[in-house]
């Protein structure tokens, strides 16, 4: 028998007792190194989830592909309570007891493992997690390595924390990762909706997710969840009839539902995009876009856009930047919303509030709408047709350019484009660029600027920004433009403006405040408008730039705004009376301040803002002196001491020869001879006709149809009643002179350049 002494067996344990030491120091080492080497900050899987967004009630609006070609979303509405209970009773039980590791189940697993060969997990939550996260190959030592991580990831974050990850990374079969894309392509559903069956059957797929899946192995996929429901029944957690009708939901098939406001989702770089889009608003723009998109066709009318807004919150409740973000021929995927075009007549709104708090206008003010001349300017109106003398407020209603024009004139154009650059925040300070053109719109603008516009009419004249997403930092950047008496006033006009066929039948029932606008060359048509609901901006045109014939901004724009509003159904009626309103006095005729001076001229009341610039008195009204023979006399005539004052209406000559041309019997009192064009002062820049002279034609007022005499740099050129005459010019400096047969002249000095 071979008999070890005690003190061989003494040093042999004290090798063995320093060997185990070392051994557990060098673990140690490694067990701090591997824990404390990892840190995480936030969420470790941050960078592996797909873009998404969601409404403003967390409803799914968009997803898409990750950089593994993986639907996988982070979820960002609650989890089922029924989705936990089912995952932790059949992956880990005992999750909010255990430290990250389950010893008693590494054990067992270890146990079968070497007995029966057979591979059993004994894995917790946490610890799949971490293997999620990594992505080794099972091996003991990676299983050790997982432990570990295991513990370091309860150090850091909650179990409610860890749990979220798990259901946000868990494996749900096919190329399908996280609860959030399982429960959407599976159920279209999000995760706090799902019943005790959809619960079941996601808790048990990530357990093999590559051999029982939807469409592989499916009948034991069936047992597994059967399985699992039985279970909970015995834990109290379903009752009996829960239990049947859960065991008798089917299997879902794969569902991909489109992307709703894609090009939104383009707009920003975070994986998890949370808007204030409303999604059944989103899908009724969507639909109304497509489906009006197809009568355009007809047209040759290429391309539609339009976003909805909540008007008191300018929050974006639906962003349609294409007719379909997959309409690749039609250039569906440029994003109409961003593009800068001529907004047309949309701006004239903003000219009316701003002209009345100036004490230029009063909604009853009557304004010329006649073909005139502004400098080198002459607008028209689209309809080609004019009205004399008329109100402001029509001059709104009707969108008439020649009186708006004017208004800008007065108001001062770059007053109006800087305050228009105050609403907008553009770049450019250059107003010179557009000059008095800029009220029909040569500033380009998008409709994301033009919606900001009217939610700020529907806000009485606040202005600020409008916002896509619920974590936007809400900075009150609001600024009062114009006074909310204006506003109102403004909004009282566009109340009436007219609609197309049989909507305007209902302009006094379904009330909604808008305006249209078509550019120049009929290149955009648009339709915008606001309630006290909503705020809404269509568009209609080509995206390549293209006209087209058909394109007018009521007829086009117009038609398609107020599908969209029926739609909606309830707008929120009409804007309620500002307090910011004083009644003044008016004469009568032409609507502007009434004057105590004023001699048999009948007044009227009129709502004015109470913080606006005192009105102005009437360019057209006079008063004069007349003798016995109502002949008009000054102060020097020998009659002047027995005259009588009258107030009397003094329209200009361009609006007289308008009233003439159109066989209107006008005779003038006093001077009827003026020259229209060329104005005074005027450079002219003239391009050379086929037979190299320079031609201008010259054009005059004669109100008493006088013969007028015509003079060119003190040259004769002949007489004639006719209102125009044309001029063969070098360039330099001229002089044109008018004299009537009745001793009246007019001279205007101007330059001819190259």
């Amino acid at each position: 028998m071979l008999r070890i002494s005690k003190k061989t067996l003494f040093k042999n344990s004290g090798i063995f007792l320093k060997i185990s030491l070392f051994l557990f120091f060098i673990f140690l080492i490694y067990f701090c190194f591997i824990f404390f080497s990892f840190n995480p900050k936030g969420d470790p899987f941050s960078s592996r989830y797909g873009k998404s967004m969601f409404d403003r009630n967390d409803e799914v609006l968009s997803i898409f592909l990750n950089k593994d070609e993986q639907w996988h979303i982070k979820n960002s509405t609650e989890i089922s309570p029924k989705l936990s209970i089912a995952t932790l009773a059949f992956e880990d039980r005992d999750f909010y007891s255990h430290i990250g590791i389950n010893f008693g189940a590494i054990l067992r697993s270890i146990y079968i493992n070497v007995k029966y060969n057979k591979c059993v997990g004994g894995s917790t939550i946490t610890m799949q997690t971490i293997k999620l996260l990594f992505q080794n190959k099972r091996t003991y030592f990676n299983k050790i390595n997982e432990m570990i991580l295991s513990l370091r990831l309860e150090s850091l974050y909650s179990k409610d924390e860890i749990l979220e990850m798990y259901f946000n990374n868990a494996p749900y079969g096919g190329n399908i990762i996280g609860i959030a894309a399982a429960s959407l392509l599976y159920f279209q559903k999000n995760p706090k909706d799902l019943t005790w069956g959809e619960s079941a059957l996601l808790a048990v797929l990530p357990h093999s997710p590559g051999l029982i899946n939807v469409s592989k192995n499916s009948h034991l996929l069936l047992k597994k969840r059967n399985r699992l429901l039985d279970e909970l029944h015995k834990r109290g957690h379903i009752d009996e009839d829960n239990l049947k009708l859960a065991k008798k939901e089917n299997l879902p098939l794969i569902n991909r539902s489109k992307n709703l406001a894609p090009h939104l989702a383009f707009r920003f770089e975070n994986h998890v995009i949370k808007t204030t889009l409303d999604k059944n608003i989103q899908i009724l723009l969507e639909n109304r876009l497509k489906l009006y998109h197809k009568k355009l066709l007809n047209l040759g009318i290429q391309n539609v856009a339009g976003m909805i807004l909540d008007t008191k919150s300018r929050e974006v409740l639906a962003y349609g930047a294409s007719q379909d973000f997959l309409d690749i021929d039609g250039f569906g995927q440029i994003d109409g919303i961003l593009a800068k075009r001529s907004p047309g007549s949309v701006l004239k709104p903003l000219l009316y509030a701003l002209a009345i708090d100036n004490g230029i206008i009063v909604p009853q003010s009557k304004l010329v709408d006649a073909p005139t001349l502004f400098s080198n300017f002459k607008p028209r109106n689209a309809s080609k047709k004019y009205f004399g003398l008329i109100s402001a407020k029509d001059s709104l209603i009707k969108s008439l350019n020649v009186p708006f024009v004017s208004l800008l004139q007065e108001y001062g154009y770059d007053k109006f484009f800087f305050n228009l650059k105050e609403i907008l925040r553009f770049g450019d300070n250059n107003f010179e660029r557009y000059g008095l053109s800029l009220i029909l719109g040569t500033k380009e603008i998008s409709i994301e600027d033009v919606a900001k516009l009217y939610a700020g009419f529907g806000n009485y004249g606040e202005f600020g920004d409008i916002y896509y997403t619920r974590d936007d930092k809400r900075i009150d950047s609001t600024k009062q433009i114009f006074s909310k008496g204006s506003a109102y006033l403004m909004l009282d006009a566009l109340k009436n403006v007219e609609r197309v066929g049989i909507d305007n039948y209902f302009i006094n029932k379904k009330i909604f405040y808008w305006k249209s606008g078509t550019s120049y060359g009929r290149k955009d048509a648009w339709a915008a408008g606001t309630s006290p609901k909503y705020t809404i901006v269509v568009w209609a045109g080509n995206f390549n730039g293209d006209s087209n014939p058909n394109l007018f901004g009521v007829d086009t724009a117009g038609a398609l705004l107020f599908d969209i509003v029926n739609d909606l159904g309830n707008v929120g009626g009409e804007f309620e009376k500002s307090d910011d309103l004083k009644e003044i006095l008016l004469d009568l005729p032409t609507g502007y301040r009434y004057d105590v001076d004023y001699k048999d001229i009948e007044s009227t009341k009129a709502l004015y803002p109470k913080s606006a610039k005192p009105l102005r008195k009437s360019p057209f009204l006079v008063n004069v002196f007349l003798n016995d023979d109502l002949q008009e006399v000054n102060s020097l005539h020998k009659d002047f001491i027995n005259a009588k004052e009258i107030t009397k209406i003094d329209l200009p000559l361009s609006l007289l020869e308008y009233y003439k041309e159109q066989n209107v019997n006008i005779k003038k009192e006093g001077k009827g001879l003026q020259i229209l064009y060329p104005k005074d002062n005027l450079s002219i820049i003239r391009t050379k006709d086929f037979g190299g002279k320079n031609e201008l034609i010259a054009r005059i007022a004669n109100i008493n149809n006088n013969n007028v005499f015509w003079y060119l740099d003190k040259r004769y050129l002949g007489v004639s009643k006719n209102n125009t005459m044309i001029l063969n010019l070098d360039s330099g400096y001229h002089t044109l002179s008018v004299i009537d047969s009745n001793g009246d002249s007019h001279s205007v000095n101007f330059t001819i350049s190259k």
